[in-house]
């Protein structure tokens, strides 16, 4: 255009002044179904029906339309049942709703109910209830336990009082069966208590480890704004002394009777159980020094999956180097006696298996020894430390660094000079034998490939000065190998005999996830362990402990893993919300909210609401004065409230698909450049998956833990996007705004993910439903009656020990951790080398035949069949094994008898033995047509949205 005039005369010329703008075309009807007993079943909807085609510049949609429904003079609404809602006598005032809501929610108005477009459910905040009871300080504990553990036991007799009227009061009613259940487990509790305590005057070591467990607590936490346990921590911790004091005195029948339980930590997200089974795990670690036991593993932690153990690896550690610290200071145990040191066995991309080979980020022994030499091995490593912050220091200056002399692999801190007490290496764990073991439930397997795992039921047999512990010489030297060990003249001496060897505690995290096939595998190998045990020290098994969040019908899961009693702690109380244990306050704890898009995905939907909160956050950073006048902080100064937005910072975008989260970030990616070009400053953000390695993960929730406002703001870590990877063990502090692209698979999953949000301070929830699913759509129009009854929503856990298929895929694995057990006893002559390669083990199987077929057909079974009896149906028991022992005489046993072509005894069975408990099968590559790609690409989204990020780990 020439100049501006001739622009408004060539838009004048375009205009069309005869078009006129439509009005949306909205239609309101009701109708009315004639009922049994004079009701009516009422339906009144709004609808929008505009024709489109006659405006294709105008947007005819009508946005956030309400109304309401009021019923008449003489005219009531009937209530009806939730449909989902369980038979509960305490939710039954929940089970109730007076409308349903399509394309909305429905939400009670005055006598009537309305619409709601953007349903909110506010969930309260839970806390702990005193009761009575002297406030549990770390402290106090320490000094005297007595006063504080006196008062507990006084409450909880007056609470089992007031549980007795309750019952009573409700002998007439339905749920009278119901809450004389609640009050029968609340007794078993008080009595447990009771008897913990007795083993605390009973046991003085037992009582000074508890002292020194809460000193320990005391001292980590120093400086903190909590000092104290919530009381069912406390209780949870005295309850579970038997179950260690047996071990000391197993002639007691009551002490003997807890091994025979399998005890489930049930409590919502964020509510402590890490911590309270940590409590008791220090308190063993002490008791087994003070008794005798000098090495060797005390607790084994095991979890899932191996991106849910890297924040409990953090947390352990900083407990465990503070425990030993005090271990020294007060000269528990010997001088002698092994340092207390935690081992991660994770595999895959997480750690290495052994050193010599190379495996994940691992590059092998010989370049990474060249990299150790020409000084690079750190700078190269940076990106696989799983610890960051040095725990005695609390700088982030932790490297790893490998001792070529020692063949060992260490995170040492460059600022203060420390080795921190972590192993990292498969191998490495077995040589050390570490206090506590994290693991994944999938190194199970690692009984049938690796034979120094014996030393976990019977301690090694040798001790090599440079390299530590080994049982089976490794070409006649220890498990270093010939390259970096010489036998000295004379032989290995034989390692000091460990007291009690088996670990006094297993501790399954997160229960609920051990399901299907995984579930299946692991109670195979769980029965494996328990009968290992059996026929080690001092023959009792270890106390196992399981927790979760999300349990339903959790017995039947419980009795097929571990064949043991089930029991779950802690006991609801008769109300809602009430128990011994807890109370609820009015305070928010969560504020969930729900959309449903029109037009738009609901990846689409997210990124926006993501993109919205952090910028209005940065906005308020930017003018405190706006800050104040919204919230009405007119006597705060300026200077204390960047600290308020602070903890809302960063936020999370929830999201099924790996394809769904590469959207969102480049949706960050652009709302880091808008921000930036506005003067907000850049958005970091991160993405992680199942596919990022667990030292990414551990990178970013170390940032996030260690920013704070003295941070350049465009440097601290605001925005992430993450898959299920994120659901579990992710606790972070200044984690408060959360946005789910789509509903989980299941109410389990949303429970653990809307969890990530609202630890401390309150959470804001944003759930977007998918409008093109049914199930979601329904799930938005039932918004209000879900969120009231979420923690009810969960399944049962799926889970089958019996199937004959995962029996037979289990069986190899278990003869040769068996077979390698067997290398273990004298009386069954084994070749000094074990089992492990196949040319020891001929010569053996040849010559010991006759010992080894009983010696298996006794064992065998034992390892399928319930460790208690009468726990499962002895039908289902019997003909597992029948069917389980003709597949060993059949065809396991006879393959056995080949000739020693493999080099390891695994190859020679018919079925390799598993290495993990999810790769069972091998895969196989295939791809579509070019004149089916479209539809083989839809296919893949709607399975990976239905199935979200899973975080597999290797063997």
């Amino acid at each position: 255009m020439a100049d501006e005039d001739a622009f408004h005369r060539h838009v004048a010329a375009l205009l069309d002044r005869d078009t006129a703008p439509c009005a949306p075309q909205l239609v309101l009807s009701a109708h009315a179904q004639a009922l049994d007993g004079g009701d009516h079943l009422i339906r009144v909807s709004l609808h929008n029906q505009s024709d489109t085609a006659q405006s294709d510049w105008q947007d005819l949609s009508v946005y956030d339309c309400r109304f309401a429904v009021l019923p008449g003079d003489g005219i009531s609404i009937v209530p009806q049942r939730f449909h989902l809602a369980p038979r509960d006598y305490r939710l039954e005032a929940l089970a109730e709703v007076i409308g349903r809501g399509t394309g909305c929610a429905a939400v009670p108005h005055g006598s009537g109910l309305r619409t709601e477009t953007l349903p909110v459910h506010v969930q309260r905040t839970v806390v702990p209830r005193q009761a009575g009871v002297r406030h549990p300080r770390w402290r106090e504990l320490a000094d005297d336990p007595a006063p504080i553990l006196d008062s507990v036991e006084v409450a909880m007799a007056r609470y089992s009082r007031e549980f007795a009227a309750a019952c009573r009061a409700a002998q007439q009613l339905p749920h009278h069966k119901a809450i004389e259940a609640d009050r029968a487990q609340f007794d078993d509790e008080a009595r447990r208590f009771g008897l913990g305590r007795e083993c605390l005057d009973l046991d003085p070591d037992l009582k000074l480890a508890f002292r020194l467990a809460n000193e320990v607590f005391a001292r980590v936490n120093d400086g903190r704004t909590y000092d104290s346990w919530r009381l069912y921590q406390l209780v949870y911790i005295v309850s579970h002394l038997p179950a260690l004091a047996v071990r000391e005195h197993p002639q007691r029948v009551d002490l003997r009777a807890e091994l025979d339980h399998t005890d489930v930590l049930w409590f919502p997200a964020g509510g402590g159980k890490t911590e309270a089974y940590l409590g008791l795990i220090l308190t063993a670690l002490f008791y087994d020094r003070l008794r005798g036991k000098h090495a060797g593993v005390t607790a084994w932690l095991r979890f899932p999956l191996r991106m849910l153990s890297v924040q409990q690896l953090d947390r352990t550690l900083r407990m465990l180097i503070a425990a030993e610290e005090l271990r020294a200071e007060r000269r528990i145990g010997s001088p002698h006696d092994d340092p207390f040191a935690l081992g991660y066995l994770a595999g895959g991309t997480g750690s290495p298996n052994d050193l010599h080979w190379d495996g994940g980020w691992w590059r092998g022994w010989e370049p990474e020894a060249a990299a150790t030499r020409a000084g690079t091995f750190a700078e190269d490593h940076l990106r696989d430390r799983l610890v960051i912050t040095c725990p005695y220091c609390e700088r982030d200056s932790v490297r790893l660094r490998l001792d070529t002399d020692a063949v060992r692999l260490h995170h040492e801190c460059a600022a203060c000079q420390r080795i921190l007490p972590l192993h990292v290496s498969d191998v490495e764990v077995y040589r050390t034998l570490p206090a506590i073991v994290i693991s994944t439930v999938d190194k199970l397997t690692g009984h049938s490939w690796f034979p120094e795992f014996t030393a976990f039921q019977h301690g090694p047999r040798y001790r090599c000065a440079e390299h530590g512990y080994f049982s089976f010489p490794r070409f006649g030297v220890c498990s270093a190998g010939p390259d970096h060990c010489t036998a000295p003249k004379g032989g290995y001496p034989a390692a000091r005999p460990i007291k009690d060897p088996v670990p006094a505690l297993t501790v399954q995290d997160e229960m609920h996830l051990l399901k299907e096939e995984l579930g299946a595998f692991n109670a195979h190998y769980e029965g494996m362990i328990a009968e290992l045990q059996s026929g080690a020290g001092s023959g009792l098994p270890s106390k196992v402990l399981g927790a979760s969040a999300t349990i339903e019908q959790y017995q039947d899961q419980l009795r097929q893993l571990y064949g043991r009693r089930p029991r779950a702690f802690p006991a609801p109380g008769w109300t809602l919300g009430e128990s011994f244990y807890t109370t609820t306050r009015p305070d928010f704890r969560r504020v969930h909210i729900g959309v449903l898009p029109h037009k738009r995905r609901k990846a689409d939907v997210a990124a926006i609401v993501q993109g919205e909160l952090l910028t209005e956050i940065a906005r308020l950073q930017e003018e405190p004065k706006a800050l104040r006048e919204r919230l009405a902080l007119h006597g705060l100064p300026d200077s204390d409230l960047p600290r308020l937005l602070f903890p809302y910072e960063v936020s999370l975008a929830y999201v099924n698909s790996k394809q769904h989260g590469t959207q969102l970030d480049e949706e960050l990616g652009q709302l880091s450049d808008d921000l930036q070009h506005a003067g907000l400053d850049r958005v970091e953000h991160a993405v992680l998956t199942g596919e990022v390695p667990v030292p990414d993960l551990a990178a970013a929730i170390a940032r996030v833990q260690r920013e704070h406002l003295d941070t350049p703001r465009g440097e601290r870590l605001r925005a992430l996007v993450g898959t299920s990877v994120l659901s579990h063990g992710v606790d972070l502090e200044r984690l408060n705004l959360l946005v789910l692209a789509g509903m989980p698979p299941t109410a389990a999953d949303y429970i653990q993910v809307t969890a990530r949000a609202g630890r401390t301070h309150a959470g804001i929830v944003v759930t977007v439903y998918d409008p093109v699913s049914r199930r979601e759509r329904s799930m938005f129009s039932n918004f209000l009656s879900y969120h009231r009854l979420l923690d009810r929503m969960v399944t049962p856990v799926p889970i089958n020990k019996y199937a004959y298929f995962a029996a037979r895929r289990t069986l190899p694995g278990i003869v040769l951790a068996l077979l390698h057990d067997a290398a273990r006893d004298p009386a069954l002559k084994p070749p000094p080398e074990g089992a492990d390669y196949s040319k020891d083990f001929k010569r053996w199987w040849s010559a010991q035949r006759p010992l080894l077929d009983p010696w298996l057909e006794r064992r065998i079974p034992a390892c399928y069949r319930e460790r208690v009896e009468g726990v499962n149906g002895r039908g289902l028991e019997n003909d597992l094994v029948e069917r389980i022992m003709e597949t060993w005489r059949q065809e396991e046993r006879p393959n056995l008898n080949k000739g020693a072509e493999e080099k390891r005894t695994a190859y020679l069975f018919l079925q390799q033995p598993l290495t993990s408990f999810r790769d069972i099968d091998k895969s196989t590559s295939f791809q579509s047509l070019t004149s089916s790609q479209d539809a083989f690409t839809a296919l893949a989204t709607n399975t990976a949205d239905s199935k979200g990020g899973e975080d597999e780990p290797q063997p």
